[in-house]
């Protein structure tokens, strides 16, 4: 890859080696990253690029910049995969701490400014028409599953589960559809800049923000797979501090908190787990096997936290009246 590297970038590369999900090697001032990309196509990187030289133009920290190859292009081949080099700065000590939620609500605000047409990576107001893609194509594998003969104790984990979870869904994007007739979105529920998946240790285990892993989105995204990521991975209750550090530095809409409670009902962990143990590597199955058996095993929990969610916000905040699902426990 060394040789690959130099033969495309007027660049010397000393020694590559690993940083956190990545590849990385530095120059005199910064580090690069070296980012597989073979999943997305050229105007998809393209889009990417413009968002992150936006939010360069807007002062904003540690954004991941695209080093462009000899001929101006964004990426480079080696081994039939696609990869971009990510320049980011190299820091030597630890990074002061900061607010997480102030932090994602000023990513936000800079995102929304963002003076272009997108339409690879736009994803503001698709959820619905992305949902029923995900469950119709679910649904005609499980039919296809239950038809099988010789099942493995996933499949049948796999036959089992997916008729809750596909009820579980249509409530989801019946609440988005009611939430979309019923309010009005304000001006904090313009698209901006988001990540494909916001996770607590996104800017911690890399503490840099990649391009690759942005979409152009309504923030309720980034909130609500905080959210989710934090009760189901990190066996952590609502993060209150959190939420409250991004509503002070931008306060949220009634339109908004009910798009991050549309999203949370909708499975996503269970889809993802379903798809990724089926894409894998044998391998890696026991560990989506695991990780299913993990989610059903905390399916009446998580109910119960969906309904808590909604009381503590409608408490919390006494203005916001989240409709509740009546079949919650």
């Amino acid at each position: 890859m060394k040789s690959a590297i130099e033969s495309n970038y007027n660049l010397n590369v000393l020694q590559i080696f690993e940083h956190g999900k990545y590849k990385a090697f530095r120059t005199r001032r910064h580090m690069c990253l070296i980012a597989p990309v073979s999943q997305f196509d050229d105007e998809e990187l393209y889009e990417m690029y413009q968002m992150g030289q936006h939010l360069l133009e807007k002062k904003e920290r540690d954004v991941a910049m695209f080093v462009l190859t000899k001929q101006g292009t964004l990426t480079f081949e080696y081994e039939k995969q696609k990869y971009v080099l990510l320049q980011v700065p190299f820091y030597s000590k630890p990074l002061p701490s900061y607010s997480l939620g102030r932090s994602l609500a000023q990513f936000h605000q800079n995102g929304r400014s963002l003076p272009l047409q997108l339409s690879k990576v736009n994803r503001i107001g698709k959820w619905k028409v992305l949902w029923e893609r995900r469950i119709d194509q679910m649904e005609v594998f499980w039919k296809g599953k239950i038809s099988t003969k010789s099942l493995q104790s996933f499949d049948q984990l796999f036959i089992e589960s997916f008729p809750y979870y596909l009820g579980l869904s249509e409530n989801a994007i019946q609440y988005l559809v009611d939430t979309e007739l019923d309010d009005e979105p304000q001006l904090i529920d313009s698209a901006t800049i988001c990540h494909h998946r916001f996770t607590s240790s996104i800017w911690k285990d890399i503490p840099y923000k990649i391009p690759t892993d942005w979409v152009f989105d309504h923030a309720g995204r980034d909130i609500a797979e905080y959210i989710r990521d934090q009760y189901l991975r990190q066996n952590r209750s609502f993060d209150a501090q959190f939420v409250e550090e991004y509503n002070r530095t931008a306060p949220l809409s009634p339109f908004f908190w009910r798009l991050i409670y549309s999203r949370l009902i909708f499975p996503l962990h269970y889809f993802e787990c379903i798809e990724n143990y089926y894409l894998s590597s044998e391998d890696k199955r026991e560990l989506y096997e695991e990780e299913l058996k993990q989610i059903l095993k905390k399916s009446n929990q998580y109910e119960q936290f969906l309904s808590s969610l909604s009381s503590f916000l409608t408490v919390k905040t006494r203005r916001i009246n989240l409709p509740k699902l009546t079949w919650l426990k």
